[in-house]
């Protein structure tokens, strides 16, 4: 039942003033049709929105609980300052931004846009005094990456390469064919340990993963250098090995022997291992394509940590007394031995990325592994160039990548919202610089390349690192600039799926859904800045492979974190397997794209979507109690029957450390940015959008316009809008959601005006308006059902856009039945029950409760069904029985007869419901589904049930 605001609520006060001063609304484009209102235009009204927001906004002013204004942004500070050598007091947030781990900084990415959307909002000064510090103190980082040492560092003689982490150079390519016809071997080189690594190789040459040999640093704590060879793989290989270590941070000379099957292996010019029955020679693994210094042919093999200097391949056996010249020598890197039969030497001299052959011979080798000014970050450079080919990384081993694009989006998008939001100018520059920096690292690598990198498995997500970079291309006065970062935005095009979804061709099943998803809010920007229409129609096809076809009843989408087929909504719903869903990471990533498409073209679907992922899964992921210490949002949300918010022993609020975790990042921007889509505009401002019926009020300087929204949605199915100042002509675009289907009126200042509305649109009042008058729209509630599609009989019972969950623990569907109750008007309320607590109800014995409603109690997780098993075994008309089956005949879309008659209520009077009866029947018994008889049955309890219905 629709009930309107309470009367008191049109004479309590509202204030023109805007927070923060003037409305930065950031990122806007002359091409929308419909452009947002800056953050401090629109102020939150009390309600569930503000209750949740306002638990967010206390996590923000005192995160972590200390008292200190700035603990919280030093603790954001804290790894970046690491990385950089400066020093870092305190500690790290925790979760994902923790030492070491590969996600390290992208939460500080997500806090910087936080403290700009908390100080756009409300103008509190705690606010922007945390995030100038935090932008200030990058800006030092920044500064202390650029002095780092990106070449040549000081060597046995000379120079030396650097291999490894903090060092970008990574390892050293070599060219092929060097010891094709060779039998007699020496390989012999100074290496500077950095770390005490378990088989990290010195020396790789392979034919494959299974013909190699190789000189390994250390093996373990009882077997120092091992040099192997085999043919046949690991198991098969031929070893010297030594117990001997290599001193960390000492420059040792390490060299290998093979001649006549003996080989000997030296460590600072004495024998440490011999092995007299060696039968495998370098020639046996013929022309070998894998050459490196400091990598091996397995990725369960660390990169060498080492800084590494003269490296020699003899083709023949060096003498003992030779070997101990070499390692003796003190001047003369070869030690006065005869260069007969030298193949290669490498020597690291000269700077670049070429380490010249000092034999002569012309088999200059290649160091991988280049480093750029304007780099920041919280981890070392190397990780993105283990990302980029030819190492290409996967998210697992000791030389794992873990996002490092999507976590340096989160950092250029904080930045990017300190200077957007607050203004913040000492943003701009590092930005640039960052920019600048993305070029310089993607430019040197080919389309094809960066395909295999944005295709490898999580470890080539790059959020919308495509957004950031064409935002920032319209921020620079620098044309060439500009050029440049457009071009970079380009590169992270993902081209295979780009190309299907602009033919719209579905092939999301499998894939890892936020890598996917983000990249077509970055289309977007690029199409708003190029004109280029395969940008815009590829976030748009892709937009509706998402919406329906794999969207559950709370907006959002993906089964441990991946894309289902087409339709598969509810395939191992009742299983013991994993149960994780609806990352809220993707419903914060598919409300982004769904606001930004919508000003493009304003379809009022779009905002059914946004509406329904707002209110359910946004709205729900963050938990009903207080903190400062932690985000208290949710990681996954289950959809199975009988689960909670802890999934096992996890509680998803905390999985991966209350902060830290991509969820506990994007949850702290949800939940400070609710009013953004409550109100749009026109392009012109000729015309107002109300998008959403959460209690807020809005200001508009430029028409003069302070406009109140007083309701009580979600519980009551009304809202009204109350001119509290201004006046002037304006088109009020009111929206009318799917879930209306009960009615829809409008009234201005009590009269009733004549609207067309349906379902899904919108409907304009036009008229001049002046301060005082009243807009009050009906749209009552009622229960209806969210069918999964590939299985109709599985089904969540909504009130108006709430997900309404069965409290209850048992793990298998719930299964209810409504049919037999519903009139007319074709409510589900017939067979629900309300209780004395708002927006809770009973039904079938069970307690229906809101999705939003979060745990509130501390230490408790609710149990419930977000699906029930909906059973209508007859077709029946309140008490009017067929003994016709309904569940058992389905037509194509799967529905049953009674869904198809009764999908077309309300129903103005019984003539009507029987003529809907009779249209279905006939369209049944004309597809054979249903025979005459039982078309009769049907039609004569319709029309019996007449004093029923």
């Amino acid at each position: 039942t629709a009930v309107a605001p309470a009367a008191g609520a049109a004479g309590s006060p509202v204030t023109a003033a805007i927070p923060g001063g003037a409305p930065r609304p950031g990122w806007t484009s002359d091409v929308w049709e419909v452009a947002p209102f800056a953050l401090n235009q629109v102020t939150l009204g009390d309600g569930i929105y503000k209750e949740k927001r306002d638990r967010m906004l206390n996590y923000a002013r005192n995160y972590p609980g200390t008292g200190d204004v700035l603990a919280g942004p030093d603790r954001m500070l804290h790894l970046f300052r690491a990385n950089a050598g400066l020093p870092a007091p305190g500690t790290w947030p925790g979760g994902w931004d923790t030492p070491n781990h590969l996600l390290r900084g992208h939460f500080s990415g997500h806090w910087m846009t936080m403290l700009a959307q908390c100080w756009a909002a409300t103008g509190e000064e705690i606010f922007l005094t945390k995030l100038d510090y935090i932008v200030a103190e990058l800006a030092k980082v920044q500064d202390a990456l650029d002095q780092r040492n990106l070449g040549r560092v000081p060597g046995r003689f000379g120079k030396a390469v650097r291999l490894s982490d903090p060092h970008p150079n990574q390892f050293v390519t070599l060219p092929g064919g060097l010891t094709g016809d060779v039998t007699d071997v020496t390989f012999a080189a100074w290496v500077n340990p950095g770390a005490s690594q378990t088989n990290a190789r010195i020396l790789t040459l392979a034919t494959s993963t299974r013909a190699y040999l190789a000189l390994t640093a250390r093996v373990s704590a009882d077997v120092g250098p091992r040099f192997a060879i085999t043919v046949d793989g690991p198991n098969a290989e031929q070893r010297i090995d030594t117990a001997t270590q290599l001193p960390l941070n000492t420059w040792s000379h390490v060299a290998v022997t093979l001649q006549g099957g003996t080989g000997r292996l030296y460590v600072n010019g004495v024998e440490a291992g011999v092995n007299t029955a060696m039968t495998i020679t370098p020639a046996a693994l013929g022309a070998t394509v894998s050459n490196w210094i400091g990598r091996s042919t397995s990725n369960d093999h660390a990169l060498l940590n080492a800084a590494v200097d003269d490296v020699q391949l003899h083709g023949r056996a060096l003498t003992a007394a030779e070997i101990q010249a070499l390692a003796g020598a003190t001047t003369d890197p070869t030690g006065g031995v005869d260069g007969s039969g030298l193949l290669a030497r490498w020597t690291f001299d000269d700077e670049g990325e070429t380490a010249p052959d000092a034999s002569g011979h012309g088999r200059d080798a290649t160091i991988v592994g280049t480093g750029y000014p304007g780099y920041l970050a919280a981890f070392p450079e190397g990780q993105f160039i283990r990302i980029e080919p030819p190492m290409v990384q996967p998210n697992s081993g000791p030389n794992a990548v873990w996002a490092v694009w999507y976590t340096h989006h989160k950092i250029m998008r904080g930045l990017l919202n300190a200077y957007d939001l607050t203004g913040n100018e000492d943003a701009l520059p590092i930005l640039f610089r960052m920019g600048e920096w993305v070029y310089n690292r993607l430019s040197r690598i080919s389309p094809a390349d960066r395909d295999r990198m944005w295709n490898t498995y999580s470890a080539g997500e790059a959020g919308s690192m495509n957004e950031v970079m064409a935002e920032l291309a319209a921020h620079t006065t620098d044309a060439a600039q500009r050029e440049r970062f457009l071009e970079a935005a380009k590169m992270f095009t993902f081209s295979t799926l780009f190309t299907a979804t602009i033919n719209d061709v579905d092939q999301l099943n499998g894939r890892h859904a936020n890598q996917y998803m983000a990249p077509n809010i970055g289309y977007l920007r690029i199409f708003e800045h190029t004109g280029e229409e395969q940008y815009h129609t590829a976030a748009r096809n892709f937009w509706g492979m998402v919406v329906p076809h794999r969207t559950f009843s709370n907006g959002g989408a993906g089964r441990s974190e991946h894309f289902r087929g087409r339709g598969d909504i509810t395939s191992g719903f009742t299983s013991n397997s994993d149960p994780r869903h609806a990352e809220t990471c993707c419903a914060y990533n598919m409300l982004r794209l769904t606001r930004n498409l919508f000003f493009h073209e304003p379809e009022p679907a779009l905002m059914d979507f946004y509406e329904k992922a707002l209110h359910n899964q946004i709205l729900s992921s963050r938990r009903d109690v207080d903190s400062v210490t932690a985000t208290e949002v949710t990681y996954h949300q289950n959809m199975w029957p009988g689960r909670s918010r802890r999934i096992g022993n996890t509680v998803e609020y905390s999985r991966y450390g209350g902060n830290g975790s991509c969820c506990n990042g994007t949850g702290v921007e949800s939940h400070t940015k609710y009013q953004e889509t409550v109100f749009f505009r026109s392009a012109d401002g000729s015309a107002l959008y109300l998008n959403l019926f959460i209690q807020a009020t809005l200001t508009w300087p430029e028409r003069g316009f302070v406009i109140a929204q007083e309701t009580a949605f979600p519980a009551v199915g009304s809202t009204r809008l109350r001119f509290v100042s201004g006046s002037g002509a304006l088109d009020l675009k009111l929206r009318v959601p799917g879930w209306a289907r009960q009615g829809y009126a409008v009234a201005v200042n009590g009269v009733d005006q004549e609207v067309e509305a349906t379902p899904t649109s919108y409907v304009t009042i036009s008229r001049s308006w002046k301060a005082g008058d009243v807009v009050d729209v009906s749209m009552p509630l009622s229960f209806h059902v969210d069918k999964a599609i590939n299985d109709k009989s599985v089904q969540s019972i909504m009130y108006g856009p709430t997900l309404m969950v069965v409290r209850d623990a048992t793990p298998s569907y719930r299964e209810f039945t409504f049919f037999p109750h519903v009139g007319l008007d074709g409510d589900l309320a017939a067979a629900i029950q309300p209780t004395d607590a708002s927006m809770h109800f009973t039904t079938h014995g069970f307690l229906l409760a809101p999705y939003y409603v979060a745990d509130p109690v501390p230490g408790e997780f609710n149990a419930f069904h977000p699906y029930v098993k909906r059973v209508e075994p007859e077709v029946v008309f309140r008490s009017q029985r067929t003994g016709v089956p309904n569940d058992a005949i389905r037509d194509a879309e799967g529905e049953t007869f009674l869904d198809r008659v009764w999908e077309a209520a309300p129903f103005a009077d019984h003539g009507t419901f029987v003529r809907r009866v009779e249209a279905v029947s006939k369209e049944w018994a004309d597809a054979g589904r249903h025979n005459r008889q039982q078309r009769q049955a049907i039609l004569v309890a319709a029309a019996r049930a007449q004093s029923e219905l």
